[in-house]
């Protein structure tokens, strides 16, 4: 019996993700295990340790497909998972990599969307409002990821609510008046 794993066997049982992520990691272990030098390998397994609940091995596994070879597409998915992490610094810079790599696809699949977010959680609306400008002007988003939801305008007025929030819960740990930020925000984390 061949139990070899091959790229297209995963494309073929990409909807384990959702109905069986144990499945889909056994699936991307074994990708892994015939194809160790392969980044869409290590790839393909950050998915299924994502669903999972597991980010840290979902980003080892990010980290490890970008020591291979570095993609856009990698940076990205990185950037994503640093900020659903709550480590704002780190996905912008993944998110910053991303762009400079391949500013042409730079706008697709919320990459600046995700930036501005990171900023508005550190408290940087001028860099927030600066990558929400670089949305088109028929921008719309149903809130996936925990992003500002709406259109343009309405995406840039949530930054701002973030920024001021951010800002305002800075000050209030200065005066030492609230809990610590997650781990992610804390300094010297990022």
């Amino acid at each position: 019996m061949n139990d070899m794993v091959t790229h297209d066997d995963i494309d073929r049982q990409f909807h384990l993700l959702r109905t069986d992520p144990q499945q889909f990691l056994a699936l991307t272990n074994k990708l892994v295990e015939h194809y160790p030098t392969d980044r869409r390998a290590y790839f393909s397994r950050h998915w299924a340790w994502s669903h999972l609940d597991r980010a840290d091995l979902a980003l080892a596994d990010l980290d490890r497909s970008l020591a291979l070879e570095e993609n856009f597409v990698v940076h990205r998915a990185k950037g994503r998972l640093l900020h659903r992490m709550e480590f704002y610094k780190k996905a912008i810079a993944s998110l910053d990599r991303c762009e400079q790599m391949d500013p042409a696809s730079w706008p697709e699949a919320l990459g600046p969307l995700i930036r501005a977010d990171c900023h508005a959680q550190l408290g940087n609306e001028a860099a927030a409002l600066a990558d929400c400008e670089t949305l088109p002007d028929d921008h719309w988003t149903p809130g996936v990821f925990g992003l500002p939801a709406g259109n343009k305008q309405e995406v840039a007025d949530e930054l701002r609510r973030r920024a001021t929030v951010a800002n305002a819960s800075a000050g209030d740990l200065r005066e030492g008046t609230t809990a610590k930020p997650s781990a992610g925000k804390a300094d010297g984390i990022q």
